[in-house]
């Protein structure tokens, strides 16, 4: 995500230098035809354009509006991801004591439970990451969680999923022993629930791509339309004309790109959700709760971009 407090005209050259490069020699072409061809009859493609580009621009308003409501959706998300772990480590070390459960006999066996169950969700937010990026880290994973776990991990198809469902058995046994199904194994349930809801909401968002010939066309479009309103200037050229033109055109191209740009947040480009930075939120969050004081510091932007 980028994380620049303020947009200078570099990054706009960096965004789209392309763009500018291309206008800029459109433009150059335009007048040297104007220069160079006698031109018979003046050609009228303003009014046809005119119509076209009102068609385009209400297009490209919808195309960028859906494009933003999956970027905004998983934004959401991951904030419950954020705030639901909060919720189960407080569960964990508020629910599961000694005077309730006969699973372990000692404090220092209860501290090392609370441990076990809160690293594990640290892995299952880190490993939620890094199947909605496409690779595994599993010396990162090692961290949070024990390492007979991960050799069963890494055959199965989805991680996350497993992971939570071993969180759940462990709970289980929990209760189990006690032979309690008391309000705390049913709250405590709730939230492994809101997990599967939010890693799913994530998934869809994730495999649910825009179809490739509806990105070919609406690009195809306003790259057509801009050419056109730029080479329609070459039988009577005009300088201040062809200034808002190429702005105008500008706009449109950078539209297009952005909605491009958004469409799949989880990608670890620069305009996508900062998961690795949430990921680093949740470690810190978590292991404060279990009372740890040596914990990482919160992710930086690199370049400006917070990933």
């Amino acid at each position: 995500m980028e994380a620049h407090k303020r947009i200078t005209p570099i990054i706009l050259l960096r965004f789209n230098w392309g763009t500018i490069l291309f206008i800029a020699t459109l433009g150059f072409a335009t007048w040297l035809a104007s220069v160079l061809i006698t031109y018979k009859e003046s050609t009228y493609l303003f009014p046809g354009l005119t119509v076209y580009g009102t068609i385009l621009s209400l297009y490209l308003a919808f195309k960028t509006n859906e494009s933003y409501n999956r970027w905004w959706e998983a934004r959401i998300l991951w904030g419950e991801l954020l705030n639901t772990s909060r919720i189960f480590a407080r569960q964990v070390i508020t629910l599961i004591t000694l005077s309730h459960t006969s699973y372990v006999n000692s404090p220092e066996e209860l501290r090392k439970l609370h441990r076990t169950l809160i690293y594990r969700q640290i892995g299952y937010a880190n490993a939620i990451r890094m199947q909605l990026r496409g690779k595994y880290d599993w010396d990162q994973l090692a961290s949070f969680i024990p390492q007979n776990e991960l050799l069963h991990y890494q055959k199965v198809a989805n991680v996350p999923t497993q992971i939570n469902q071993k969180q759940g058995e462990i709970l289980r046994d929990i209760f189990d022993k006690e032979n309690s199904k008391d309000f705390r194994h049913i709250q405590i349930d709730k939230t492994l629930n809101e997990f599967y809801r939010i890693q799913g909401g994530c998934e869809r968002i994730k495999n649910t791509i825009f179809p490739q010939l509806y990105n070919y066309f609406t690009m195809a479009f306003v790259w057509l339309f801009v050419i056109l309103l730029i080479i329609s200037l070459a039988d009577e050229f005009d300088l201040q004309t062809l200034i808002i033109r190429s702005i105008v055109g500008y706009v449109f191209i950078t539209l297009e790109k952005l909605g491009r740009s958004l469409k799949d947040p989880f990608e670890g480009k620069s305009q996508d959700i900062p998961v690795s930075a949430l990921c680093r939120t949740i470690e810190i969050d978590l292991k404060q709760q279990l009372g740890e004081n040596d914990v990482p510091k919160p992710e930086r932007p690199v370049n400006g971009v917070l990933l």
